[in-house]
């Protein structure tokens, strides 16, 4: 049938020239952006995964730095105890010396003289000055690192005591000091060995937050990112079916043209 106020033919070839229009235009979206998902409507569901696990992702690099920083903590908490070590074993030193008794009283006070210094060196670093980012590097509080993206992921180091408690070392050179000062020098190795397996822990605990991000971030990619080869080939099965459609929308358009013919 001949019919001029109406083109249905014409109104269907635009109605699919618009839909192959929106799926070039689509397609060129994705792989101008490199992304799946541009919006919500692009894949509601998808969307909302990948948002989780990006989020996750974030997160738990968040949380590896963290890690780092306590670590880094604790390599200065060491530090500062092999300085310690260092001086308790010259004031072992000196003890020993000091209970010589070929020596005159002005030698002895020399001994002391130094063990002095010594002992206010070490008390000043650990019960007193030594700080790391304005935190003190040795209290009897303990500090909780978040070491995930989870809230329960958390970490504590304990606390490391005072001078007092932790070398219980008196402040003058006595004939009884030195088993004092022995026993001091344990009490640090003690320290370090429990820093050092806090720190083990926390080398795990960065390698399989790592491995959780990077994993994590795949599959995030595999929703969100855009399958550049597929998406390639639905562009210029699109883009030929638009330079089709508006041909035909011409022929289409044309087409009442012929019944002009039937009124001659």
């Amino acid at each position: 049938m001949s019919r001029i106020v109406t083109n249905t033919s014409a109104n269907l070839v635009y109605m699919y020239y618009s839909e192959n229009q929106d799926a070039l235009s689509s397609a060129l979206e994705k792989l101008s952006s490199g992304l799946q998902i541009n919006r919500s409507a692009d894949d509601p569901s998808g969307l909302a995964v990948s948002e989780v696990e990006r989020d996750e992702v974030t997160g738990t690099n968040a949380a590896v730095n963290v890690i780092a920083n306590a670590t880094n903590f604790i390599n200065t908490q060491d530090g500062y105890l092999q300085s310690v070590n260092d001086m308790l074993g010259q004031m072992e030193q000196l003890a020993v010396s000091y209970n010589d008794s070929t020596l005159g009283t002005s030698d002895k006070t020399d001994l002391n003289t130094e063990f002095q210094a010594l002992f206010s060196e070490m008390n000043t670093n650990i019960n007193g000055q030594a700080e790391y980012n304005s935190v003190m590097l040795f209290t009897t509080n303990a500090l909780t690192f978040q070491v995930g993206a989870d809230s329960a992921d958390t970490f504590t180091i304990a606390g490391t005591s005072n001078i007092s408690s932790l070398t219980g070392v008196a402040t003058t050179l006595t004939i009884t000091l030195l088993s004092n000062i022995q026993a001091a020098t344990g009490n640090v190795a003690t320290a370090r060995a429990k820093l050092g397996a806090a720190q083990v822990q926390l080398n795990y605990k960065s390698t399989a937050q790592m491995d959780y991000s990077t994993n994590m971030g795949a599959a995030e990619g595999r929703i969100r990112n855009v399958d550049v080869a597929q998406e390639s080939t639905i562009y210029a099965k699109e883009q030929i079916l638009v330079q089709s459609s508006t041909a035909m929308l011409a022929q289409a358009n044309a087409s009442p043209q012929n019944v002009l013919s039937l009124l001659k």
